[in-house]
């Protein structure tokens, strides 16, 4: 059971990683002054006039962030189906590259590692 649960807290670590590699790239994005172009909802309210950073989660609108969260839970519903062969596929591309056991073993270490930074 604990190679097991080690397995899956990195599963889980990786994964977070990804997510906040995203965050950080989104924030990155919207802080130098980029927006969507037209708006967000039929009130007609427009993406350039919300603030970056955690700031815009406080003026959407209760039922905006519900629907925000509610469309991560069923992501994360979709991720425990298709986990095994999302795997299976990032393994046989790094097959196709021609990757060695080595190489692989370097690409993981950097993703987790700057998953890791970004979480902090």
């Amino acid at each position: 059971a604990d190679q097991e649960r080690f397995d899956r807290l990195r599963t889980v670590e990786v994964k977070h990683g990804r997510i906040a590699m995203l965050a950080i790239l989104g924030h990155l994005y919207t802080t130098a002054g980029n927006r969507w172009g037209g708006t967000y909802d039929l009130a007609g309210h427009k993406w350039e006039d919300l603030p970056t950073g955690l700031k815009a989660i406080t003026t959407l609108p209760p039922e905006g962030v519900a629907q925000i969260v509610g469309f991560i839970g069923l992501i994360e519903l979709g991720f425990g189906e298709i986990k095994t062969d999302l795997e299976g596929w990032c393994e046989n591309r790094m097959d196709a590259q021609g990757w060695d056991d080595k190489k692989k073993d370097s690409k993981r270490a950097i993703e987790l590692n700057n998953g890791r930074a970004a979480q902090m």
